[in-house]
């Protein structure tokens, strides 16, 4: 039987990475965001001493599962209790600066959280006209009861869906076929030595925020203290399960005073998996562009590894938009190269209505290679997010948790169960599903479970 220590050498971590592999954690993956939000939002409900937070894009009218309301009033409860509760929003600069999706440091945002008394700190965070695209929750770091949320998914209203991908309610304020009303993401909950990992990033970040010293640059103005490094041997960071794991991050050279070279490890991580594959790859992203990941996937094919991708079949617009510049061509050319490879599988998930077929829009950054590692963050497979947005993943070596998580994805878009088949053996079976409904959807048909085989070379154009 293969130890964590085979697995590491079989897939090696990356040199760059700043943390190192930890082991004895427990890595728990949260598919789709109505699971997710719901493990979330009971441990902050449940919190006793803090509540830290790193937050990408919000719809501030978004409402988490059970009632519960919105992030707002999710945060108010636990500060209501005496919970030191830290919020950092990116603060988008250029174009995203007015999107309904954002929460920037401006007089509109001080006015929302003044209007509700908010007794919580904030710090707004900027990368230029990057993203910063980290989305992380941590509930009592440094104790016994500390956990993390690492992954992919923003706090919207598309992003609470269920496993089964229900229609959006029109009530709700959906409508028919909208883009990002039915979201496919994940997250994943982490206990254990890796924390303390989810909690120095967090220090880094806050204590370095680029907006400080504006006006709206921090809530209450001039009220949010630094906080401390978290303590070396804090009580978190005992042995709590059985997984060796690893944070690893994409952040910019010169952007935080603590990390002067920056990092560019999950690029690293993705490149060190893919070479090592034997079986199979398989893949969740929401962009899926970058030339050297997609060279590297080809060379993986004509080694006879299998590769399924899972991607939206009504991907963001700017994506085409963006066509004529040269990296994202690359990955274009890249992208549809594969096509030639019996092997290779480009899925998008979709769902039979009364009225057409509604697309999934697929959200989440996820792989695993061959049962035996995994990773699970916010981190795209396009250029910009490996060397410009700040991106943090959770990589896992352990064949029963990758293996389990594989079966909960595959099994969700290809609507049979593989708990019991091998990874192959799986892959293989969601392509011959994939390329059916493709044909079913042509022809106007029910579907297996979501996942429809699509063209790469017409993807995203």
């Amino acid at each position: 039987m293969a130890t964590a220590r085979d697995d590491l050498l079989r897939i090696p971590p990356p040199p760059g990475a700043i943390f190192p592999p930890r082991s004895a954690n427990h890595i728990e993956p949260l598919v789709d965001g109505a699971s997710a939000f719901d493990r979330i939002a009971a441990a902050v409900e449940t919190a006793t001493t803090s509540v830290m937070v790193c937050v990408a894009f919000l719809e501030v009218d978004a409402r988490f599962p059970e009632g519960r309301g919105t992030f707002f009033d999710l945060m108010d409860g636990a500060a209501s209790r005496g919970i030191d509760v830290r919020v950092l929003f990116w603060h988008p600069e250029g174009h995203a600066a007015d999107a309904e999706d954002t929460f920037a440091g401006t007089g509109s945002s001080g006015r929302l959280l003044g209007g509700r008394s908010t007794s919580w700190q904030a710090r707004w965070d900027a990368v230029g006209r990057q993203c910063q695209h980290q989305k992380a929750w941590l509930v009592d770091a440094g104790t016994e009861a500390e956990v993390a949320f690492v992954g992919g998914i923003n706090i919207t209203r598309g992003s609470m869906a269920g496993r089964d991908h229900a229609e959006p309610d029109p009530e709700l304020g959906f409508r028919r076929g909208e883009r990002y009303s039915n979201v496919h993401d994940v997250h994943c909950l982490v206990r254990g030595p890796v924390v303390s990992d989810v909690h120095e990033n967090f220090v880094m970040r806050w204590n370095g925020a680029s907006e400080l010293g504006r006006l709206h640059g921090s809530w209450p103005h001039d009220r949010t203290p630094d906080l401390p490094a978290p303590a070396a041997g804090a009580a978190g960071t005992g042995e709590v399960g059985t997984t060796t794991a690893q944070i690893q991050r994409s952040v910019l050279p010169g952007l935080y005073d603590a990390l002067p070279d920056g990092e560019n490890s999950v690029r690293e991580q993705y490149l060190s998996a893919i070479e090592a594959a034997q079986d199979y790859i398989y893949i969740e992203d929401q962009i899926l562009l970058s030339r050297v990941v997609l060279v590297a996937l080809r060379e993986a094919l004509e080694r006879g590894v299998l590769v399924m991708a899972s991607v939206p079949g009504d991907p963001m617009p700017e994506l085409a938009a963006a066509r004529a510049h040269p990296g994202i061509a690359a990955g274009y050319d890249a992208l549809a190269a594969l096509g030639a490879y019996e092997g290779f599988c480009l899925s998008a998930p979709c769902i039979r209505r009364e009225w057409g077929y509604e697309e999934v829009y697929v959200h989440a950054k996820t792989a695993v290679v061959d049962d035996v590692w995994a990773t699970i963050g916010s981190t795209n497979l396009v250029f910009s997010s490996f060397q410009g947005d700040t991106e943090m993943n959770v990589s896992f070596w352990d064949g029963g948790v990758a293996r389990a998580f594989r079966a909960r994805q595959v099994d969700e878009q290809g609507g049979f169960s593989s708990v019991g088949m091998d990874g192959r053996a799986a892959i293989t079976r969601l392509m011959e599903v994939a390329r059916e409904n493709s044909r079913r959807r042509t022809a106007g048909e029910d579907l297996d479970g979501f996942a429809c085989a699509i063209d790469p070379a017409g993807w995203a154009t």
